[in-house]
């Protein structure tokens, strides 16, 4: 029992220190890669669209300066519009559990003109993302020319709920894939693997030596067979031990542990219908080590 306790303390503390370590190699960067890198969220309608760009400025302000002009340049070349002029700012920054939490309404001021017949269309930055390759923007875009469009409320969060943890409680790591700790999930996938692998393997060397014990009748081979019975005995049984602790970190991290930043779209309540706000609860892990409850109120 000792020996189990020891096994499952070196464990836990392997996994810290690789937390870690992913931790320093993912915020080389901006944090982890967000989620609308991989694949745009999608609005309730069709009053506006969701795009992202890719600008090469030499720091954040820079590349909002030049965010217009990229703007524009992609409009015009997408809808065959001779000319466009773009009102950019802020429209939403807020980060359940990570750097930033705050909504912000910054006009940056910067609009672009063409030659021929200007037609209006409104960029409103919802997330950044400074990477070695250049920073990134999600935006949401207004249709050319429309007067009346119908943003949705949208939300930027850290936190999945419980959309990482049944993952992992089926497929140990899938969880952390699904939030975007790559090696986290494939340490966690990877160690599962091997802890089964040795529980198979012990299991199967102890049965065999049982069976030794029963066709031989020297005394010695006997006692030396079941001393291997009790070793590779204890071996699976640290193996189980050390799995069973590894899964269940693997649930609490699926559900504590902020994963790469995503985008909620929530259809926007009209004037007559229900009040528009809305509130959760969600488990959260401040500092990586504690669990703790957080409430998150969206007006």
């Amino acid at each position: 029992m000792n020996k189990l306790f020891k096994i499952c303390l070196v464990l836990a503390l392997v996994f810290v220190v690789l937390s870690k370590i992913e931790a320093r190699a993912q915020f080389a960067d901006d944090g982890p890669k967000p989620q609308w890198l991989r694949k745009l969220p999608k609005p309730s309608n069709t009053s506006y669209l969701f795009r992202t760009f890719r600008l090469d400025g030499h720091n954040l302000q820079n590349a909002r300066k030049l965010l217009p002009a990229a703007a524009s340049t992609y409009i015009e070349r997408e809808y065959n519009i001779s000319g466009t002029t773009i009102e950019t700012f802020n429209l939403h920054n807020t980060y359940v559990n990570g750097k930033k939490q705050s909504v912000q309404v910054e006009n940056i001021q910067d609009s672009v003109r063409t030659e021929g017949s200007a037609v209006a269309v409104q960029l409103a930055i919802i997330d950044e993302y400074v990477s070695k390759d250049g920073i990134w923007f999600l935006c949401t875009m207004s249709e050319p020319g429309n007067g009346n469009t119908d943003y949705d409320n949208i939300e930027i969060t850290t936190q999945y709920g419980a959309r990482g943890l049944w993952r992992s409680a089926i497929v140990p790591g899938w969880g952390q894939f699904y939030k975007g700790s790559y090696l986290k999930g494939g340490l966690i996938l990877g160690g599962t693997a091997a802890l089964v692998g040795g529980i198979v393997a012990t299991e199967t060397i102890k049965s065999d030596y049982v069976r030794k014990i029963g066709e031989t009748h020297n005394a010695d081979q006997k006692r030396l067979y079941a001393k291997r019975v009790d070793q590779f005995s204890t071996t699976r049984n640290i193996c189980i031990g050390a799995l069973g602790a590894l899964y269940i970190y693997n649930l609490i991290d699926a559900i504590a542990s902020p994963g790469a930043r995503r985008v909620v779209v929530k259809e926007r309540k009209s004037s007559g219908g229900q009040s528009g706000y809305s509130y959760s609860f969600y488990p959260t892990s401040p500092d990586g080590r504690s669990i703790a409850m957080a409430f998150n109120l969206t007006f």
